[in-house]
């Protein structure tokens, strides 16, 4: 593929993010699940990587019930953009944050008794309602009430006029193993509290508890509501293939050769002289560095596609170059397109693939890849940078 044309002028180094495939994954997860189950899909650090804008927007279109981001300033870049679907805030809000939630009809995860306290205020002042979350800690204890604690919570603060419970939920540590056993016990304490809390007299609206991972590997999870992430991007959270849902990678993350030298064998190249040839060797530099999200330890164990061939990325990842030995890639060129992530002919390097070489999760692959590259959305003729302002 030809340098786009919406990049002319510009570094050639570039993510393409297809909105097409983000729809039939969305679709295909739809179909995978019962009707009756809502959809909260997850889009927070930035849809991971991929652009939570576009990305928001067009779930929004396709009928997701809810999404979720992490942080307040998340959801105010989707609301400035135009969405109007429920947001979820998985990780709270911090004091000061009220009146913007309150504002912009936003829905806060509440863990402690104090932010439950400020929010009552803030919309008794405004005297609009809001609506929360409640996060039960079943086992991950990372925040969260504790599950035995958890409907004694929602008990005493039964009466509060403003702040409304419509949802609890909690979160799997290790939903991506069937043989551990984990899942089924916080799934087992998460049910003790649904029946503690129904005892009580609790009605909500949403009971979620599966990710991506909790969907393809514990039915049992699904409840009336799920938190598809990573599964929406195309990209397989479980450490074996996973053939129930046809789901592709909306992501690809392309750069150029920009010089093409011959090296003589026994010379050394790049940072540390951490490569050196034991041939004589073609050696091509890409316009990509482990500030563009290119992670460093890939060096001299990750690969690239060039002419559909892979080529072995030679010596130190820099900053913003990288060296690839291209002697068996035919006839490399300067302009030629370098593959870091996706398919180029009968080859495809995986998000999978390269969390694996350098021992990570393809989370931390994805959400590295910096603001400095811009995305490409193909199904919307826009170019953008991965990380709005605030």
């Amino acid at each position: 593929m030809r340098f786009p044309d919406s990049l002319q002028g510009r570094r050639p180094t570039w993510v393409e993010v297809d909105l097409n495939q983000l729809e039939s994954n969305f679709l295909a997860l739809r179909r995978f699940l019962p009707r009756s189950v809502k959809i909260i899909a997850v889009v927070k650090a930035d849809a991971y990587g991929h652009g939570a804008v576009p990305v928001g927007q067009r779930l929004e279109r396709l009928g997701a019930d809810a999404l979720a981001v992490a942080l307040p300033e998340e959801a105010l870049v989707l609301r400035r953009a135009g969405v109007k679907s429920p947001l979820l805030l998985l990780n709270g809000f911090w004091p000061g944050q009220e009146d913007e939630i309150i504002q912009h009809q936003l829905t806060p995860v509440v863990f402690r008794q104090d932010m439950l306290d400020s929010l009552e205020k803030a919309a008794a002042r405004a005297k609009r309602q809001v609506v929360y979350h409640l996060e039960v800690n079943t086992g991950i204890s990372r925040l969260g009430v504790e599950w035995e604690e958890a409907s004694s919570f929602l008990a005493r603060n039964a009466g509060t006029v403003w702040a409304r419970c419509e949802g609890v939920f909690t979160h799997f540590s290790l939903a991506e193993s069937i043989q551990d056993g984990s899942t089924e016990t916080q799934l087992e304490r998460f049910t003790r509290f649904l029946e503690a809390a129904e005892q009580g007299g609790l009605r909500t609206q949403w009971r979620h508890a599966a990710n991506s991972a909790g969907i393809l590997n514990f039915r049992q999870s699904w409840m009336d509501s799920v938190r598809p992430g990573l599964a929406v991007f195309g990209v397989n959270p479980l450490p074996s293939p996973q053939n129930a849902l046809a789901l592709s990678p909306v992501l690809r993350f392309k750069s150029q050769v920009m010089q093409v030298r011959v090296i003589r064998s026994g010379c050394s190249i790049g940072y540390g002289n951490a490569f050196t040839a034991t041939r004589d060797s073609i050696i091509a530099t890409l316009s990509v560095g482990y500030a563009d999200g290119l992670m460093r330890a890939l060096s001299n164990c990750g690969h690239v596609l060039i002419r559909g061939r892979r080529a072995p990325i030679a010596g130190k990842i820099s900053m913003d170059l990288t060296l690839v030995d291209a002697t068996e890639v035919p006839s490399v060129e300067v302009g030629d397109e370098a593959v870091l992530i996706g398919k180029q002919g009968n080859f495809e390097i995986r998000v999978e693939e390269l969390a694996g070489l350098v021992q990570t999760i393809p989370y931390e692959i994805l959400t590295r890849i910096g603001p400095r590259v811009p995305r490409l959305y193909l199904g919307q003729d826009t170019v953008m940078n991965s990380r709005p302002s605030h």
